[in-house]
């Protein structure tokens, strides 16, 4: 999840970008103006300032910080305070640059190294803090120098790091330079640096890069899902996710049979399939055509591994068609078409309806969902 707007801050003037537009908003906003009740000190400068997601800005300057809660844009009671003592486990003296990673976890920077720190734990992550440059890839020791001037992340899979008139370009999900430095007048519209403080309201993590495995199934079987779910109502994101979940990707599919459908010992012979698989049970003496192994799991169920009968297809098409109509035309399924309008709680009712006996089958399935979904 993205944010709309950056602040750079030179002296004791903040200077808002807009990131939708690309471009600074042409405005100037003096900080003594912008929150109430800032310490003149702050008032004249600041060194960073970072949005953990309870509803406060915190403000640091020297060695003490202001929290500033959205509500009000005014400074709490009893700030500022010392850093030092009040964000636990930092031994940083001042902090020159923070940003949050929209996972849990916000960085803090000072000179050449950072600290991790846990928000839900409120406290520094153990064994930092550590060099920025080799544990930030690609970002060289020569660049970083004395330390960075700003950190931003706009929660669009890039976040940045300001020194001086340059910038470098970060990689999200690899935590590695991807670009620069380059000189920031080059793109960022109507800015130029040095800056002293930048900062963005929280970003949600971006979505997974695209997945090429994913891809090329989607690529592969997408028209098949699309085409069921016209004709039965079952979204195709969830025809496409259950397919390959139970066919690793296209990997395992015998006899085209992409979704584990069982079939019967009294089906015509041509049209099922003895194969191995694996069942979770809550009785140690199920019947199978054959039982390999029962093992007892810490959840009081049984693991099972058998031979039991598959349907077989004539193609993948008629396999995904068919799917389709089995969910659509099995009443234990119903309550999952009341979700047509939402891939994520249609999958995760049909799981709730015992489409398959592993109690994780939810998540995995939700997770081949996703990994689909940012791959097309």
């Amino acid at each position: 999840m993205g944010v709309d707007r950056a602040y750079f801050v030179v002296g004791s003037t903040v200077l808002p970008y807009d990131i939708e537009l690309d471009g600074a908003t042409g405005e100037q906003v003096e900080l003594g103006a912008l929150w109430a009740g800032l310490p003149p000190a702050f008032a004249a400068g600041i060194d960073a300032a970072l949005d953990i997601g309870d509803l406060n800005l915190y403000v640091f300057r020297g060695s003490e910080y202001v929290r500033i809660p959205f509500g009000t844009q005014a400074v709490a009671a009893d700030y500022p305070r010392p850093i030092q003592g009040n964000w636990r486990g930092v031994t940083f003296d001042r902090i020159d640059a923070a940003m949050s990673w929209g996972d849990g976890k916000s960085y803090l920077f000072r000179g050449s190294e950072y600290a991790r720190y846990d928000i839900a734990a409120d406290a520094q992550d153990p064994g930092y803090p550590k060099p920025i440059a080799g544990n930030w890839k690609g970002v060289s020791a020569a660049w970083v120098g004395d330390g960075i001037d700003a950190a931003v992340n706009p929660g669009n899979g890039r976040a940045h790091f300001v020194k001086g008139t340059d910038y470098a370009t970060i990689d999200w999900h690899t935590k590695s330079k991807v670009d620069g430095p380059q000189p920031v007048a080059d793109d960022w519209p109507g800015l130029a640096g040095p800056f002293d403080a930048a900062w963005t309201n929280l970003a949600g993590p971006p979505p997974p890069p695209p997945n090429p495995v994913a891809a090329d199934f989607a690529g592969r079987f997408g028209a098949f899902a699309e085409d069921s779910e016209t004709g039965t109502g079952v979204p195709a994101l969830v025809t496409l996710g259950q397919a390959a979940l139970e066919s690793d990707w296209g990997r395992a599919a015998p006899g085209d049979n992409f979704f584990g459908i069982k079939a019967r010992a009294s089906d015509p012979p041509e049209s099922r399939q003895l194969l191995r698989t694996r069942e979770v049970l809550s009785r140690p003496d199920a019947t199978f055509p054959e039982v390999i192994s029962v093992t007892p799991r810490p959840d009081g169920k049984f693991e099972y591994v058998v031979r039991d009968w598959f349907r077989v297809y004539p193609s993948p098409r008629d396999a995904f068609a068919a799917h389709g109509r089995f969910l659509r035309d099995n009443r234990r399924f119903a309550a999952a078409f009341q979700h047509t309008d939402d891939p994520y709680a249609f999958a995760r009712a049909v799981a709730d309806a015992g489409y398959a006996t592993d109690p994780r089958y939810a998540s995995v399935l939700t997770d081949r969902m996703r990994l689909i979904d940012a791959s097309r």
